[in-house]
């Protein structure tokens, strides 16, 4: 009965309570709580003091998932400074939504883009040529993430560590509800602590790594799950992204039929506007669900131990 109740409010918030709001995303550049900077001493997990020199990284397919399950999909691909700026503002536009729950990303650039010329661009776009280089050959595509500086007990040390590669592309789900300024702007901070960056990277050692893996790649491992907190002190959701990373429900809106893809052989159970049950099966992705009826459904498919909630409309 709970459930069910629950539901109900869930359809009228969808259909009575959603306001227009402009999304604002802020990313804090911090090293343990403070602004980084060239000269901010920080250490790692193991110990090694060290100090950035250059930290910029490429962040991409950034989506917005809100009302329970919908997505909204920002389309722009941004470089990131972090040594240049406390905080990076991108404006990812307007939407109509009742509630947040949470932020997407990859650190990187996709694959459709990740390979193609980049002197094709006009010379201020994020994937032009830029100075020093972030892009590493027609074969690998762009840097995603340049970290580079100096360890040791007297930062005599040189690292650089510059993360690249399509198989290395990856999202992170990191959940918030975001914060209201005034009543049209839904600001979504994020808190990114770049010493949890070298995480089990003997820094103080120092280390030249470029390309996919080696300490390229855990530094690239470390960003998708160690450096991004909202500000409601969640971190990325490294298992329910692994749990949803090829889930479909598609044709949505849909005149009747609705197939589940993705996630073959787990647990269906859809519910209708009054919060009755009305479908209930195991996921076969070669079999359609049918509802009969016009109307507004949520459907809640459980994977590997977790639940996620979608909208599904009849028309």
């Amino acid at each position: 009965m709970k459930r069910i109740i629950l539901l109900i409010l869930v359809l009228t918030s969808f259909m009575l309570n959603s306001q227009t709001k402009e999304l604002v995303l802020n990313i804090h550049h911090n090293m343990d709580g403070v602004p980084v900077t060239d000269s901010l001493i920080g250490f790692n997990n193991l110990g090694n003091q060290f100090k950035f020199s250059r930290l910029q990284y490429y962040v991409d397919d950034i989506e917005v998932i809100y009302n329970q399950g919908d997505t909204f999909l920002y389309p722009e691909t941004h470089l990131i400074d972090a040594m240049s700026e406390e905080t990076t503002t991108l404006n990812l536009g307007s939407l109509d939504f009742n509630s947040i729950s949470a932020l997407r990303f990859a650190i990187g650039v996709g694959p459709d883009l990740n390979n193609l010329d980049p002197t094709l661009y006009p010379a201020a776009h994020p994937l032009a040529p830029k100075f020093p280089s972030m892009h590493w050959g027609w074969a690998a595509g762009y840097r995603f993430v340049c970290a580079e500086g100096l360890g040791g007990t007297s930062f005599n040390q040189t690292f650089e560590f510059h993360g690249l590669g399509n198989g290395n592309y990856a999202m992170q789900t990191i959940p918030t509800s975001g914060s209201l300024l005034g009543n049209d702007t839904m600001l979504l901070d994020i808190q990114a602590d770049y010493a949890e960056l070298i995480r089990n990277i003997p820094v103080s050692n120092g280390t030249i790594s470029h390309g996919e893996t080696g300490d390229a790649f855990q530094a690239l491992k470390n960003f998708n799950n160690n450096v991004f907190k909202s500000a409601d002190g969640n971190s990325a959701l490294i298992l329910q992204e692994e749990a949803w990373s090829h889930l479909s429900v598609h044709p949505n809106p849909s005149n009747g039929e609705v197939f589940i893809n993705g996630v073959d052989g787990a647990e269906l159970i859809v519910y209708n506007a009054l919060g009755s049950v009305v479908h209930q099966s195991i996921v076969k992705e070669s079999e359609p669900v049918v509802l009969k009826s016009s109307g507004i459904y949520i459907c809640l498919v459980s994977n590997k131990g977790f639940t996620k909630t979608s909208k599904i409309v009849i028309r």
